[in-house]
């Protein structure tokens, strides 16, 4: 059990990378309008089914098709901010909730429609090869997906935590009106912030599509992840809800690659594992792993 232990831990870091775009996205605008977009694992399949039109089926370069992908993504953040959310989070917090809903599902029949209901898979390269280091096999590709979070994250600690926009974030985040007194241009804030979630989930679908394969359907099961992401991490916390992604990948692979007592449990239930584990989490700790209690004066 212990050799393969090591293939357990790559496995790991390779899902909680992915895991750790699309969940940053989904806090990072989830810390700014206290909004659950339900639609984010919609935005991740869509973003993935625009870059395998533009370069799977369109053929059109690598850089072409990484810059129109851009480019839909972000009129898609805009758009789901401006009728979708903007509209409905005055009146409840709830509302946008049951819109974005709305919004996934918009998503996923439209991409039924067009693309066909089908698994597709993004064109195979020979970075697809696995090679051999130390007796754990990996990918270049998907070397490439754990550097790319690991810069993607990193940068985005330092735009958060470093410069004057993130600190702008953090104002609009901690007191939306003191800010707007400040002269803080709140809408514009909202819209970059939003746009910039967009874009995460969308790289984080394209990952996806390269690491195993895409489908219409695969939204609600990414956005449920994301949740738990979220939820593992504490509600509110980026860096928390990032390393909860990390953790849900490891109980993941762990629950499915390890033999308890003589048994193994099969691949399709290593989700339940997982929820089974982040809701003994929160019967321990509600306001998750690395969140803080609220106090109330």
């Amino acid at each position: 059990m212990l050799s393969i232990l090591p293939q357990l831990l790559v496995n790991s870091l390779i899902t909680g990378s992915i895991y750790a775009l699309a969940s940053a996205g989904l806090a990072l605008t989830y810390s700014l309008l206290r909004i659950l977009n339900f639609a984010h694992g919609h935005i991740m399949m869509l973003g993935a089914y625009c870059f395998l039109l533009f370069y799977g089926q369109l053929e059109l370069s690598f850089p072409t098709a990484v810059l129109y992908s851009t480019l839909c993504m972000m009129a898609v953040g805009f758009v789901m901010l401006r009728i979708f959310i903007l509209p409905f989070v005055q009146s409840s917090t709830l509302l946008p909730f049951i819109t974005t809903i709305a919004l996934g599902t918009i998503l996923e029949c439209a991409v039924s429609m067009i693309f066909g209901v089908n698994v597709r898979s993004f064109p195979s390269s020979a970075s697809s090869n696995s090679m051999e280091v130390r007796g754990v096999y990996i990918t270049p590709f998907q070397c490439a997906i754990v550097v790319s979070a690991l810069l993607i994250l990193g940068t985005l600690a330092f735009l958060v935590h470093q410069t004057s926009l993130g600190r702008k974030v953090r104002a609009i985040a901690e007191n939306r009106s003191a800010a707007e007194s400040l002269g803080i241009s709140v809408t514009l804030i909202t819209y970059g912030v939003c746009i910039l979630g967009t874009l995460l989930g969308a790289y984080a679908g394209i990952l996806v599509g390269y690491e195993t394969n895409i489908q219409p359907t695969m939204g609600s099961s990414y956005s449920i992840k994301a949740f738990a992401a979220m939820v593992l991490g504490g509600l509110g916390n980026i860096w928390g809800t990032v390393l909860g992604a990390y953790i849900l990948g490891l109980i993941e692979n762990l629950s499915i690659g390890l033999d308890f007592w003589g048994y193994s449990l099969p691949a399709g239930y290593k989700d339940a594992f997982a929820f089974l584990v982040i809701l003994g989490v929160l019967l321990l700790r509600p306001h998750g792993l690395f969140g803080t209690r609220s106090r109330a004066t």
